[in-house]
């Protein structure tokens, strides 16, 4: 992995797959420091919606916001720049989707 400004030099990055806002901070903090960053998927999507993914962020570390966005092009570009303006640093988007959804 090429080392650049905008990713971490740790490519190792800790799922935080709860719902459980409280539990995902916790696992965040303990992780600070070990790895490059954090995971959120859908389901603590679901139940912590962007201030969820905030709090996440607001602990210092890079956050990959995992929801798999497949949607048409307009769509797909709106949902990335949302997220990008939470804090999320890596975000999923399925190729599927087309070569105009993913520019």
């Amino acid at each position: 992995m090429t080392n650049t400004p905008d990713l971490p030099t740790n490519p190792v990055f800790v799922a935080l797959d709860t719902p459980d806002l409280d539990q995902a901070l916790a696992w965040a903090g303990a992780a600070r420091g070990h790895v490059g960053g954090v995971k959120t998927g859908l389901e603590f999507f679901s139940a912590n919606g962007a201030d969820g993914v905030r709090r996440i962020v607001d602990l210092g570390l890079p956050v990959f916001l995992d929801l798999k966005f497949h949607d048409i092009p307009a769509t797909m570009a709106g949902a990335c720049r949302r997220a990008a303006a939470l804090g999320a640093e890596l975000i999923t988007v399925h190729a599927c989707a087309g070569s105009e959804a993913l520019q």
